[in-house]
């Protein structure tokens, strides 16, 4: 594993052995397992990549041998590795690599600024925390930014530092509001399933199938909420997450990291389950669909089908 010093100045996957240099060679997950895709003559094989560095008689301490300690943590965020590729920036310098809409951005500061402003509130009568817009939320933040830095326990002439704090903490929720937005199809699938079942009454085997794809369901809900809770727990209070600064950075990286490996495993079934009509024909082709992506995922969890 690299250093923080070496993670910081190394920003491409730049292999020199030949093998993983070849055009139509690369990276990526295979039943979970990080695997070295590559060309064999007329065929293509999956070489684990706990194997590569001694196949290819790859030292740990060379320079290709400290990108291949990368890969597995870099197939957290892209799904597949070539040579050349840019090393994930959540690896560099921890910031994501991936995109968000700017509404995602709007929320996060409305909420950060709007707890700031009730707090503040709550030390002087004449302040309010209505808040409707971002740039209100900025403005008023960069008002009272002497005010937050004594709630927060800095002096007056730092106030910029807390205004800066504001606006990185608010970036940072910023990506876990986009993902509570892509998942919250995910959470709203259950009662998708009790309309079917209301809708099926009397097919029993249909009954069943929907049952077992409740109990599967229970299992990444159940980790998604507790995740997205502890977000809400830890910036909830914008006051004590700016006092904490560095820990609540921390945190919402992890979960916004965890979440998005998430999501390249469900793709587009969290949209597709958003639009979907219960009481449709293609309603019973979804079903098969989650059912065999849930199964392969979390059937060795030990869960209860009911009766």
């Amino acid at each position: 594993m690299l250093d923080k010093t070496a993670k910081l100045s190394i920003t491409e996957f730049n292999f020199a052995h030949p093998a993983l240099c070849l055009p139509n060679s690369f990276f990526t997950l295979s039943h979970g397992e990080p695997v070295l895709q590559i060309d064999l003559g007329d065929a293509r094989g999956a070489i684990p990549l706990r194997q590569v560095a001694q196949m290819f008689t790859i030292s740990p301490e060379s320079g290709d041998g400290q990108l291949l300690g990368m890969i597995a943590q870099s197939l957290r965020f892209v799904r597949i590795i070539r040579n050349g590729d840019r090393i994930p920036s959540e690896i560099v310098d921890g910031t994501a690599s991936w995109t968000i809409e700017s509404r995602h951005r709007d929320l996060a500061f409305i909420k950060i600024g709007g707890s700031l402003l009730k707090a503040i509130a709550g030390a002087r009568a004449d302040a309010t925390a209505a808040l409707d817009e971002s740039e209100e939320a900025k403005r008023r933040m960069r008002e009272q930014a002497a005010e937050i830095a004594a709630l927060v326990g800095v002096a007056a002439e730092r106030k910029q530092e807390v205004v800066d704090r504001v606006e990185v903490l608010a970036n940072e929720l910023a990506f876990l509001e986009a993902l509570r937005e892509y998942f919250k199809p995910v959470f709203d699938i259950g009662r998708k399933l009790r309309e079917m079942q209301k809708l099926a009454r009397g097919d029993r085997e249909l009954d069943h199938q929907l049952r077992r794809i409740q109990s599967l369901l229970k299992v990444p809900v159940e980790k998604y909420r507790a995740w997205f809770d502890e977000v809400e727990a830890g910036t909830g209070e914008a006051v004590a997450a700016l006092k904490q600064f560095e820990g609540t950075v921390a945190m919402l990286r992890r979960h916004r990291d965890n979440l998005h490996f998430e999501t390249l495993a469900w793709e587009d079934l969290p949209q597709r389950w958003k639009t979907l009509d219960p009481a449709k024909d293609e309603a019973m082709l979804e079903i098969g669909r989650l059912y065999r992506f849930l199964a392969s995922r979390y059937l060795d969890t030990k869960v209860w089908f009911g009766g």
